[in-house]
């Protein structure tokens, strides 16, 4: 027994560290704040003949994925930011959205061509004028009537492809569903299937099909988007998708990232995910989402906190790869708030912690890249009460163990720690759970009863 164990504890270390390696979970320690070399690919020559900005220090424009340039400066003042905010308003561009998180400032401006999104941190001075051809808008308003008890649900994967993967499925009051990522998809789509009973499970009666009306995705990776792919496939005349919301990198970086493989024609990859549009979803809003970007999805209110967007200099070529394109956002349900980090490396770590303060405490947190990634210092200042780890069964002892976790771990502020590996779980919202009806922190062994019945609530 004890040979077995031991042999079970090293297939595992080798299994933790070639997910590390291949999903990008290396600490990189490259200056984030590097200027660029001008010769380097993705320089723009232009930001669509906009008005020049003449404060502060350029640092360059560059070319995000689609029609989306990125102009960043640095050493820039409030008023500067205002002053160019007033002068677009002077040349054809209307605010759509103005508003301030701790004292960064943020403004969205349209014209009939043109979405430019403006965001100034007062903690570092940077500036980001970010302008694309215009497209479908972020929701300020999308209220609803109350007819449920909003749900979130963490579906444990059953692909055999791969051992991670994340998927949380959000009820809201008017019992239509948000959906963050999905999982790994599989050639037997057995989570495509898994996901579509939880929406039949957790629907109105009554209701024909399950509304979706928003589909959000951290970032391109497999066990993110592979679900979304299946589904797709399985299930596109089963469901209404009202939304989606996204802000992938361009396709010349991931190609010479450590994700080119997502370029194949495997059925959970960024190749399927776009003929998946075009064939399914043609006619569905795709949301581009930007740093300052605000939303709501049936009452629950979404702030995009940091976007790909934010790297340049850097881009996924640098760093940890794909996963520093992960979305940070802050979620507000029911009183409660959450911090979606998808698989948040450590280049975009190091920025947010130099933007915010206070907007990072959350109650609830979901643990980044699988418990990999997250740092001490971003979890000491989100400090949850509630934590989230999508991690397959054997990785947890594993995951748990490091040392940005076991601050959560040891955290008397932390009252649990749910893990999807341990099995597929719904919880009422807003979550107060009664002490003595969960495990704090869970095993391997830990088995959570199957919904109807509630975590928490037993």
């Amino acid at each position: 027994m004890i040979f077995f164990e031991k042999i079970t504890a090293f297939f595992m270390t080798v299994i933790l560290f070639f997910s590390t390696l291949f999903s990008g979970g290396m600490k990189n320690t490259a200056d984030p704040t590097l200027h660029p070399d001008p010769a380097v690919p993705g320089v723009a020559e232009d930001l669509y003949g906009l008005p020049d900005f003449t404060a502060g220090e350029a640092v360059g424009i560059f070319c995000g994925s689609g029609s989306t340039e990125v102009l960043r400066y640095e050493k820039t003042t409030a008023d500067d930011f205002n002053a160019y905010r007033d002068t677009l308003c002077g040349s054809g561009f209307a605010i759509y959205d103005e508003h301030k998180i701790e004292n960064n400032l943020f403004a969205t401006l349209v014209s009939d061509a043109l979405t430019v999104n403006l965001s100034r941190f007062s903690g570092t001075g940077t500036m980001r004028i970010v302008a694309e051809e215009r497209g479908p808008l972020c929701p300020l308003t999308d209220t609803c009537e109350r007819i449920c008890d909003p749900l979130l649900t963490g579906m444990k994967g059953e692909t055999v492809v791969a051992a991670e993967g994340m998927g949380y499925i959000i009820r809201l009051a008017d019992g239509s569903f948000c959906i963050i990522d999905g999982g790994m998809g599989d050639p037997d789509h057995v989570d495509s299937d898994k996901l579509m009973g939880i929406l039949n499970a957790q629907k109105p009666e009554g209701t024909d099909k399950p509304v979706v009306a928003a589909w959000i995705f951290s970032h391109l990776h497999g066990d993110h988007v592979g679900v979304f792919n299946c589904f797709s496939l399985d299930h596109h005349d089963d469901v209404i998708i009202e939304k989606l919301y996204y802000n992938f990198p361009r396709e010349d970086e991931i190609a010479a990232s450590d994700a080119a493989f997502m370029l194949d024609e495997t059925i959970y990859r960024w190749t399927q995910f776009k003929k998946n549009l075009a064939d399914f979803y043609a006619d569905v809003p795709v949301v581009k989402l930007h740093t300052g970007n605000r939303f709501q999805v049936r009452g629950a209110e979404f702030e995009v906190l940091f976007t790909p967007d934010d790297l340049y200099p850097a881009s996924i070529l640098n760093g940890t790869g794909m996963n520093e394109s992960s979305l940070l956002l802050k979620m507000t349900l029911e009183g409660q708030t959450y911090l979606w980090t998808g698989d948040f490396a450590f280049i975009a770590t190091d920025l947010v912690l130099m933007e915010y303060k206070d907007t990072l405490a959350c109650d609830f947190l979901q643990m980044a890249h699988h418990g990999i990634n997250g740092t001490k210092e971003l979890y000491a200042r989100v400090n949850p009460t509630y934590a989230l780890l999508p991690v397959w069964n054997g990785g947890l002892s594993e995951m748990l163990k490091k040392e940005q976790n076991r601050l959560l771990v040891i955290s008397p502020k932390l009252r649990q720690m749910i893990v999807t590996g341990c099995g597929t779980w719904t919880i009422r919202l807003p979550y107060h759970p009664a002490f003595g009806a969960f495990r704090r922190i869970p095993t391997d062994q830990t088995v959570y009863p199957s919904y109807p019945a509630l975590l928490g609530e037993r």
